[in-house]
């Protein structure tokens, strides 16, 4: 994407707004900087940690939100996006006609995702696994998905039995993404214990760690909140949410966030803090807004797959393409 000429003036903006961040942050805060042009350029990265991931995921859903991607006549009736696609979502929602609104909102975007990025780094819990993860590997529970860490990935349990078993522990369920597919999220060591229950030993049960390196839609990132706050100076202001030009739908509940206060607020709280219903979150949406297409930003297909799930079909799906080159 970064070599097609239509993009040049997009990824000029997210280098400025890296560059600012990380001068800004300080090279304790984000050691190495973020070497985002060296990727794009093919440079092969180190594995990402959650901080790079979020904004390599942010960097690549606003290029595909440029105005010339769109127009009056694209039908777009709303916006949802899934974790961290909720700040992209209410950048598309937003709708800037032109192109340097549309490039001053991703230079703030940018900065405010990566400076939350970090500060959650800083507040979330130790995420060493503890001596656990040697009895985890021994047992042959270490051979799928990442190495242990603050989020797993829970599939073929429902909904009420997975809460009875998180009952007394500090492990959160961070996400429902489907009827039997869940996120959970807590100290390593504490979702260490928790797998070797024999639930998820079961039949069709299915326990994979993720590679997040940030314990999203916890109550331990509470704090991030206020600790984003103090870096309002350099973050800047936000559009107000009247400035939405369509609804945009929260995860956290049956919410047009047209109607609420504060926009960043709403991103940092169900990001970082509020746990997801994602089933419900889309029907809402979608029984709402009337929409009878979806247009998916990406990246990835996981996002879709279970919004597939939840609406059994009800909508078409299809990409938000970049266009093509003039001749």
């Amino acid at each position: 994407m970064r070599a097609r000429p239509e993009n040049t003036a997009f990824f000029a903006a997210v280098g400025q707004a890296l560059d600012a961040a990380a001068e800004y942050l300080g090279p304790i805060a984000l050691p190495g900087g973020l070497p985002l042009e060296k990727w794009l350029d093919g440079v092969e990265p180190p594995a990402l940690d959650s901080t790079a991931a979020g904004v390599c995921v942010h960097v690549h859903q606003l290029c595909h939100l440029q105005p010339t991607a769109w127009g009056p006549g694209d039908g777009v009736v709303a916006a949802l996006g899934h974790s961290i696609g909720l700040q992209a979502a209410v950048v598309a929602g937003l709708r800037p006609a032109r192109l340097d609104e549309f490039l001053a909102l991703v230079t703030a975007s940018v900065k405010l995702v990566l400076v939350s990025l970090v500060r959650a780094h800083q507040i979330a819990p130790d995420p060493a696994p503890g001596p656990d993860h040697a009895a985890h590997q021994a047992d042959g529970r270490g051979s799928r998905g990442a190495a242990p860490g603050p989020m797993a990935s829970v599939t073929g349990l429902a909904h009420d039995e997975l809460r009875d078993l998180l009952t007394g522990t500090p492990v959160t369920l961070g996400l429902v993404n489907a009827p039997t597919t869940h996120v959970l999220g807590g100290p390593t060591a504490a979702l260490l214990a928790l797998r070797r229950h024999p639930a998820f030993d079961r039949p069709g049960v299915n326990w994979a760690f993720l590679p997040n390196t940030i314990p999203f839609h916890t109550p331990a990132l509470e704090p991030v909140v206020d600790r984003v706050r103090a870096d309002a100076d350099f973050t800047g202001p936000w559009p107000t949410p009247d400035r939405l030009a369509v609804p945009v739908y929260a995860t956290d509940g049956p919410r047009n966030l047209q109607h609420t206060d504060d926009l960043v607020d709403e991103y940092l709280r169900q990001v970082f803090v509020h746990p997801i219903d994602w089933p419900r979150a889309v029907n809402h949406a979608v029984a709402d807004a009337g929409a009878t297409r979806v247009l998916d930003c990406g990246p990835g297909a996981g996002a879709r797959r279970f919004t597939r799930e939840s609406l059994h079909a009800r909508v078409r799906f299809e990409p938000v393409r970049q266009p093509r080159r003039a001749g």
